[in-house]
């Protein structure tokens, strides 16, 4: 009775809950109080709506708002800096590389010009070289030993020309080397100088080839010219034609100008011997005895006193009589007192006869070579014995030829 009237006063009041949580033979159980469980809900509730609260506070705060969207321009401006660094760093690395690239092409370009005027240089001294080899001046073993120890780069040989590559060809291919900013400072610093070094060596050594053989050729010259001038030749007849303002030569010669002098020495040396070549300065009969000499002297058949015009040079009849210069034949025959002869006009007012000769193997109007055989030792004529009569003469007037035979003698050791 007194239940029911509090259930009518205060309403009905729910029944306690009870939870059972069983496990094999063991039983547990809590009973919660239907107060407890609606204080429980409504905590929950009132965290829930807190937290809503709070956040919708935080969410729509214009200050917090500003904040997050400044962090955000901060984090943006950061990044982009960085990349920005980053780019101008990339574009630093090859504007170097670049740089580098361009020097070396530029230093190859300067090589190739050097190498051009190398090349040029040896076309321009190799006839030169060529004819000092022909003349004697320098000798082809040692040239062949020259171009031995410097292979021409180039510079000293045709091949290498044709086979030298195209200066825009090596430019692009330059730039387009896939190195390394190191790798292509390396070729500056490493491989450039080594080969300017070769180029330098190359240069060199033409310039010390030419002064070499001009100083050898300028040698030659005077000793020819001192020889010649012993029998009383003029060798500076081709040097009298000359004029021009004097202008001392101060320091080096060029190239050019070293070459020019190497090109008159060796045309003043050629022409001495070309000189020399049309005098009768060989000996007729290499090794005979001379049985008479030139000048005053017995006759012998008169024994009075009379003058030898030439030298006599006792050899077996039949031996070969060689002519001492080059020319033409002007006579072959009998000549009196001369027996069987032949006479020699060699130019420039120079003549030889060879007379008592047992036999004439050229005619009148032949073309001779210097040493060529012309004939046999005999006794014709005003003889006294198997010899050889042997005359020079200048100008019609005969001259010792002991002293052209000699004169031979050292033109052949120079």
């Amino acid at each position: 009775m007194a239940s029911e009237s509090r259930r009518s006063v205060f309403g009905q009041r729910s029944a306690p809950h009870t939870i059972v949580i069983a496990r094999g033979d063991k039983i547990r159980h809590w009973t919660v109080r239907p107060w407890l469980l609606g204080s429980g809900i409504g905590l929950l509730g009132l965290t829930l709506t807190g937290s809503l609260a709070l956040a919708g506070a935080y969410l729509f705060n214009d200050n917090i708002v500003a904040a997050l969207l400044a962090r955000e321009v901060k984090v943006t401006n950061a990044y982009e800096e960085r990349m920005g660094a980053l780019r101008n760093e990339i574009d630093r690395l090859k504007t170097g590389q670049t740089k580098v690239r361009d020097t070396v092409a530029a230093q190859v370009q300067d090589l190739l010009s050097q190498q051009a005027e190398l090349t040029d240089r040896f076309q321009q001294l190799q006839p030169l070289l060529e004819k000092a080899q022909g003349m004697g001046v320098l000798a082809p073993a040692e040239k062949a030993t020259k171009e031995d120890e410097h292979p021409a780069p180039a510079a000293t040989n045709a091949k290498a020309e044709t086979a030298k590559p195209p200066a825009g060809d090596l430019m692009e291919d330059i730039s387009a080397l896939p190195l390394r900013h190191a790798d292509v400072s390396q070729i500056a610093d490493l491989v450039l100088p080594t080969i300017r070094r070769s180029v330098s060596m190359v240069s060199d050594e033409q310039t010390s080839t030419i002064a070499e053989l001009t100083r050898t050729a300028q040698e030659r010259v005077g000793r020819l010219a001192g020889v010649l001038g012993s029998i009383g030749i003029r060798t500076d007849e081709t040097n009298s034609a000359m004029g021009g303002p004097f202008i001392p030569a101060d320091g080096d010669l060029s190239f050019g100008e070293s070459l020019n002098l190497l090109d008159q020495t060796l045309r003043a040396y050629d022409d001495l011997r070309t000189r020399s070549a049309r005098m009768p300065l060989a000996d007729p009969l290499p090794g005979a005895t001379i049985s008479s000499t030139f000048g005053v002297r017995p006759d012998p058949f008169f024994r009075r006193a009379a003058l030898h015009s030439g030298v006599d040079l006792a050899a077996p009849s039949g031996t070969l009589v060689k002519a001492t210069a080059s020319g033409k034949v002007v006579s072959a025959g009998e000549a009196g007192g001369y027996g069987n002869m032949i006479e020699i006009d060699h130019g420039n007012g120079f003549s030889t006869r060879y007379a008592h000769l047992s036999q004439i193997d050229v005619s009148v109007g032949d073309r001779i070579k210097a040493g060529q055989a012309i004939g046999r030792v005999g006794s014709t004529g005003r003889s006294t014995g198997s010899h050889l009569h042997y005359e020079v003469r200048t100008n019609e007037v005969p001259v010792d030829p002991e002293r052209y035979i000699r004169v031979g003698h050292k033109l052949a050791k120079l």
